[in-house]
């Protein structure tokens, strides 16, 4: 990025100060800090510390401008530079806890092994604690420190200080547990305690923010207190009942409790605040698909399929069911979402034109048919045959029936006929029956009607549609 970047009315603010001699310190210091940034943006290191250094001169108390003088000094190579830079700043303003952390966390980057650095950070955080006692920030990089310079008995010291904080807030408690699981023998007594306080303290201070809640639940479902793990959420949705994924987890323990009405208003609760919760609608097709429950567990599963997406194989699946249950709507919702995230999909492309006969628009089936096979024929898809099937051929040729086009349905359907194997009888009888049936309408063949019919009857004695069928062609016959 260089100057000439800058939008036009950020140029003119930097540099729309008096004539020089006519400003004041505070103007030339403004003039100064933007000829700073410019060299900065244009790349020039060198003319920008320098910028830098004397608007720092001039206003002393800017820890913003002294973090960038900082900054440009250590880009140009001088570290020891930026450490007086950032130690002067840190001495001249003691009670200015973020310039105090920033200079600790520089020593520690860039000068961790050195011994004079080690000792001045040792000393800026020791005044640091005793400036802001049980501030988290502060205690765990010294605790750090102690441990890097293997003080072992320090950090303890320390840690166990903070545990006996009166009056601290959240942020004290949920820094606790990495330093104890450290610090404290696993499984010990002093271990188990300190975390118990700790998890207390946290609930006691904190149970509004999601983290501190996730972490106490989390701690008491591990200890197996599943009980006090849903007692901590449900505190805390209580508090913030926008806190969709902390209620869906809620949620998820009371089903794991056997609360199976409580968990399922939980859920329901969340899909209300937001249709589009992919977690939610998860748990609940697991618990529907448990319950013996299909319809209402595929409605879930397209749900997440609607929101979160899947591979291919994942509508496929679910859209056979939803077919097979009779609910051609639902399947060619799904499928018209999965056309969108798979448009190259052949296998998709038939099934949507499926879901689209049988939800009743001929007229956009038809169509669908035939950029399904074009898309098959010419994607060079390994299974092209599994996807342009016989079941792909019969359902095309009941499209072309209904618009009338009869020649193209009977060549779909002996196709089908001669493509489908022996081991698969129901679907030859299907085709078997859809050719008579076509023939019967016309009122044409209806001698080799009748036999189609009866060799479907042999395949599949026990559909009714067989008889009735030859019905027909007695009916007929002249």
């Amino acid at each position: 990025m260089t100057a000439a970047l800058l939008s036009r009315s950020v140029i003119l603010l930097l540099l729309s100060a008096p004539a020089w001699g006519e400003q004041d310190s505070a103007g030339k210091n403004l003039a100064e800090y933007a000829r700073g940034v410019f060299a900065d943006l244009n790349g020039d290191t060198k003319a920008a510390r320098q910028h830098f250094e004397a608007a720092l001169q001039k206003d002393a108390d800017s820890f913003p401008v002294a973090r960038k003088t900082a900054g440009l000094q250590r880009k140009d190579g001088d570290l020891s530079a930026a450490a007086r830079t950032l130690r002067s700043y840190a001495e001249a303003q003691p009670g200015h806890l973020a310039s105090q952390l920033y200079y600790a966390d520089f020593l520690e980057d860039y000068a961790a092994r050195d011994t004079v650095a080690q000792r001045a950070a040792m000393e800026l955080l020791t005044g640091a604690a005793r400036r802001f006692p049980h501030h988290h920030e502060v205690y765990t990089r010294l605790i750090h420190l102690h441990e890097n310079l293997g003080q072992r008995d320090k950090s303890l010291a320390l840690f166990r200080t903070q545990l006996e904080a009166g009056d601290a807030g959240p942020e004290h408690w949920m820094a606790l547990p990495p330093l104890a699981q450290t610090l404290l023998p696993g499984d010990s007594p002093e271990l188990r305690e300190a975390l118990e306080h700790i998890t207390e303290k946290t609930v006691e201070t904190g149970v509004q923010i999601a983290m501190a809640a996730r972490r106490a639940s989390d701690y008491y479902r591990k200890t197996g207190r599943l009980m006090e793990a849903i007692g901590v959420l449900q505190k805390h949705v209580a508090l913030q009942p926008d806190s969709l994924g902390l209620r869906t987890r809620l949620g998820l323990l009371q089903l794991y409790a056997k609360q199976e009405d409580a968990a399922l208003k939980t859920l329901q609760e969340t899909l209300q605040i937001d249709p589009d919760q992919a977690l939610a609608h998860k748990a609940l097709s697991q618990f529907y698909e448990r319950s013996g429950n299909p319809e209402k567990s595929l409605h879930h599963r397209a749900e997440v399929l609607r929101i979160a997406g899947g591979a291919p194989d994942d509508f496929l699946q679910l859209a056979d069911q939803f077919l097979e249950l009779e609910k051609p709507h639902q399947a060619r919702l799904m499928l018209e979402k999965a056309r969108f995230d798979h448009p190259e999909d052949p296998a998709l492309a038939a099934r949507l034109a499926i879901a689209t006969l049988r939800d009743g628009n001929t007229a956009a089936a038809s169509r669908l048919f035939r950029q399904a096979e074009a898309l098959a024929k010419g994607s060079g898809h390994p299974s092209i045959r599994n996807i342009l099937d016989p079941n792909f051929q019969i359902e095309f040729a009941g499209a072309l029936r209904q618009t009338g086009d009869l020649a193209g349905a009977e060549n779909r359907l002996r196709s089908a006929i001669r493509g489908i194997p022996p081991e698969q009888p129901r679907k030859s009888a299907r085709a078997l029956r859809e050719l008579a049936r076509l023939w019967i309408d016309q009122n044409k063949n209806l001698a080799p009607a009748a036999s189609l019919l009866k060799r479907a009857e042999a395949l599949e004695p026990e559909n009714p549609e067989n008889k009735r069928l030859l019905e027909r062609t007695r009916e007929k016959r002249p």
